[in-house]
């Protein structure tokens, strides 16, 4: 995400939170000691439900730690994804978590945090590779990336605009292309973080260059009079990142 389109959300964010005497959302959690949680669990490994009701995932234990360093309990609601807006303003949860991308279309109705996960854009080579480290590496290399997906926009980018010379393949998903990668039909791949760092976990398999190409930022989202919750989300995050507990929670789902 640009830096000018956070600065203005911060703006409209700072503005709500110094406006605001209550929060009806902070209260009831302080009130009841539950945070409400609205989440499409059918996202592995970010959120799935189990046969036995219970929730688990990325999201699923960011939003526990955010719970227990308040002194509540986090208690998830399933809604399907595209509901879920409705359902956070319906009054059904206090926020939403459910690797949601930003989108600054939805900012004038509800607040959209701090940025906890990228999932933007990644290039990945085969672990042996010692030629490639960025795009510019990729001149006369066969590129893997899903066919009409954001990848397959960034790579016809390099070759159209930045003039990188690279032969492209194309493949039905980003788990296929990187696959294509480890049997050696391609010599890097395009793709997004998530299938990046799930292949990433295999020993013998690839890595990745730790610069993305392009962003993705994954927020929770809150009603729009939730300034004082924004603002404690916005603390914790801070100090997520100092303590390292992001940097675990990654490992913990992802490799490092």
């Amino acid at each position: 995400m640009a830096v000018g389109c956070w600065a203005l959300a911060l703006r409209s964010i700072q503005h709500t939170w110094f406006s605001q005497r209550t929060d009806a959302a902070w209260e009831q959690i302080q009130q009841s000691g539950t945070l409400r949680v609205c989440m499409d669990a059918t996202y592995p490994p970010f959120g799935v439900q189990g046969s036995d009701g219970r929730f688990e995932g990325y999201d699923v234990a960011l939003v526990e730690e955010l719970a227990r360093r308040w002194g509540v309990r986090a208690e998830f609601v399933n809604v399907h994804f595209d509901g879920l807006y409705d359902a956070l303003l319906a009054g059904k949860c206090d926020l939403i978590a459910s690797a949601l991308p930003y989108d600054e279309t939805v900012t004038g109705d509800v607040l959209l945090s701090p940025s906890y996960f990228n999932a933007g854009l990644l290039l990945a080579v085969r672990e042996d590779e010692r030629t490639i480290y960025g795009p510019d590496g990729l001149a006369g290399k066969a590129v893997g990336v899903e066919q009409g997906a954001s990848a397959h926009l960034e790579a016809r980018r390099l070759v159209e605009q930045l003039r990188i010379p690279l032969g492209l393949s194309t493949f039905g998903t980003p788990q296929e292309a990187l696959q294509a990668l480890i049997d050696g039909q391609v010599e890097a791949v395009i793709a997004d973080s998530v299938s990046v760092y799930a292949f990433a976990r295999n020993p013998g398999g690839i890595r990745y260059i730790r610069r993305f190409l392009a962003d993705e930022q994954y927020v929770l989202a809150m009603r729009p009079d939730s300034g004082h919750l924004w603002k404690r989300i916005e603390d914790q995050f801070a100090r997520m990142k100092v303590d390292g507990f992001l940097q675990r929670l990654q490992e913990d789902w992802f490799a490092g």
